[in-house]
């Protein structure tokens, strides 16, 4: 294999692996499938990989490093991400208060897909870890000679790992059988995920990042 080819397989292999890992943007991902429609799940999966496409294109075009090397922009962004997942974590814990289970009724949420895509797009970008692993991820893996189109091709590829991922989640998440199985312990894992997010975002709040 080409040695160019080799790192650009190693590159995307390393990346795949992450995205896969259980954190901020899957929770979102899976409650947005769990509690409210395909389409919704759907359209927040394309948020957050659009989100991984922006971080590609700025780690690739050096204006990732940029902007972390400047440590106001480093300080803002643990707050208002750690903020962003509070509270995104608190409407998860009231969604299970209520107690009730659209995947079933067939009255989900009516929102615009397009809020859906925000949500998912400024939870990608909002979390501080996220910046550090890409800005890590470019800085060892990705040399200067790299052509244009090789960087575009890299940044293409990483949205469609990201979208390819997230959008099988909606669509295993949102198939018949899991419906059904999935319905009556809804608001105790929509309880969980909404935990889980408040740690995420409180340990951001508190910590030295």
């Amino acid at each position: 294999m080409d040695p160019s080819m080799s790192s650009f397989v190693t590159f995307l292999t390393v990346y795949a692996l992450a995205i896969i890992s259980p954190g901020p943007n899957f929770v979102l991902v899976f409650n947005s499938a769990l509690g409210e429609s395909r389409e919704q799940g759907l359209a927040t999966a394309f948020g957050v990989a659009t989100g991984s496409l922006l971080f590609a294109l700025s780690g690739l075009f050096g204006l990732l490093f940029i902007l972390t090397s400047w440590p106001p922009v480093t300080g803002v962004l643990v707050y208002v991400g750690g903020g962003y997942l509070v509270w995104v974590g608190v409407n998860m814990l009231a969604q299970c208060r209520r107690g009730h289970s659209p995947l079933m009724s067939g009255d989900a949420p009516k929102f615009a897909a397009g809020a859906a895509f925000r949500r998912g797009l400024l939870t990608n970008l909002s979390n501080p870890k996220a910046w550090a692993f890409y800005l890590s991820l470019f800085t060892l893996m990705v040399t200067p000679e790299l052509s244009l189109w090789g960087k575009l091709l890299l940044a293409l590829a990483m949205f469609s790992i990201s979208f390819t991922w997230y959008a099988t989640v909606v669509l295993m998440m949102t198939s018949g059988v899991f419906r059904a199985s999935l319905s009556k312990i809804q608001p105790i894992i929509q309880g969980v995920l909404g935990g889980v997010l408040l740690v995420l975002g409180g340990r951001l709040l508190f910590s030295d990042f």
